[in-house]
């Protein structure tokens, strides 16, 4: 099962009232979590949150594709010898070549880093749902059976939103 379980709730007191809900099937503070204002701030759901996680996934993605889409640019240049631009020699074009392996990498880790879909679905980082005024209650590290006794409660207790999430490891 998942790793975080995250309810999101429009005020404190139906944030309070999951809260103690949750603490009745034996869920306890290392697992059970309010964000929001008067408890966490949203700097502290940096764990948890798909925007940052993808966000990140693209950015180590990138650290590796860049290169190597450079390199292989150069040496696709190297075995093909078409020259871009013939006035400018070989050492410019082996360079373009280069350039242009380099954004094929840029864009690979962009579509399979998860780029397309926070374009798609405009996905609000928690941190800024915080901000406006909204309280996230997470049950996180649990075991799969307190998870899924935890999902059953917030289904029955008419929570706007109940998202699960793997830790990105």
């Amino acid at each position: 099962m998942a790793d975080y379980l995250i309810a999101t709730l429009r005020d404190r007191i139906q944030a309070e009232k999951v809260y103690l809900a949750l603490q009745e099937i034996g869920l306890s503070e290392p697992h059970l979590n309010i964000f929001g204002k008067g408890y966490k701030t949203g700097e502290d759901c940096k764990d948890f949150d798909p925007v940052l996680i993808t966000k990140r996934r693209m950015r180590n993605m990138l650290i590796f594709l860049l290169p190597l889409g450079f390199g292989g640019g150069v040496v696709f240049y190297q075995f093909v010898h078409f020259d871009l631009i013939p006035s400018l020699g070989g050492i410019v074009n082996t360079m373009i070549g280069g350039l242009l392996g380099a954004a094929s990498g840029a864009l690979g880790a962009f579509t399979t880093g998860g780029g397309l879909s926070l374009m798609i679905d405009k996905t609000i980082p928690y941190a800024q749902q915080i901000e406006s005024g909204t309280f996230l209650v997470v049950v996180q590290n649990a075991n799969d059976l307190k998870m899924r006794q935890a999902n059953r409660v917030l289904r029955t207790l008419n929570v706007d939103d109940v998202a699960f999430y793997e830790r990105p490891d």
